[in-house]
């Protein structure tokens, strides 16, 4: 995580100097975003001070991510990117230059708004779709595994029981007709006594 202080810490500063040199450097960098600003440091020739220009290059730390993920404007950085070139700091002096980018700042903005509108419609149609489609397979399954039969209807593991049910009865139906069968032709044959054996007369 970056310390809240700009870079190049010298020995004389104190700590509570650098937290100030570091909000002071912030909010700078940030009004860089507005090209009326930028047109007013050009109009009174700060752009002409060599010193001011070496701190223009001092405050590119700004782009790096630790320090980046600060700044609530991050168009700024675009602009500081053209400040480092001579011709951008003699062309914004000019009004109608100035008015220009400002223009175009703006246009890009309602483009940037509208296009985050329709990506964050196109995410929530999306995930609700999502939630839909995940309640309705939750359901069928709650459907699916519920034992008891409803409306007549068989559950699964019921309906595979009574067909094997099925297919076993004609089996014992048969063992049992054959049973019958040889009973009642027993029972039809008349008993009769043994006949004594012969006996031999002298």
């Amino acid at each position: 995580m970056a310390k809240m202080y700009g870079k190049g810490k010298t020995a004389i500063e104190s700590e509570d100097q650098q937290k100030r040199r570091w909000q002071i450097e912030l909010e700078f960098v940030q009004c860089l975003s507005n090209p009326n600003y930028l047109n007013f440091l050009a109009q009174r020739g700060y752009f002409k001070d060599p010193c001011f220009i070496n701190y223009l290059k001092y405050l590119q730390y700004w782009k790096e991510p630790e320090y980046a993920k600060y700044l609530m404007y991050p168009m700024c950085l675009y602009f500081l990117d053209l400040l480092q070139y001579e011709h951008f700091r003699r062309e914004i002096v000019n009004n109608q230059c100035c008015k220009f980018i400002d223009d175009q700042a703006i246009l890009q903005w309602q483009h940037y708004t509208r296009k985050r509108i329709k990506l964050i419609n196109s995410v929530q149609e999306n995930a609700a779709a999502v939630a839909a489609a995940t309640q309705q397979q939750q359901q069928l399954q709650q459907q699916q595994q519920q034992p008891q039969t409803n409306g007549g209807i068989l559950a699964p593991s019921e309906a595979a029981s009574v067909a094997a049910a099925e297919a076993a009865n004609p089996l014992q139906q048969a063992t049992l007709q054959n049973g019958s069968s040889s009973a009642s032709q027993s029972q039809q044959q008349p008993l009769t006594a043994r006949e004594p054996a012969p006996t031999q007369t002298p």
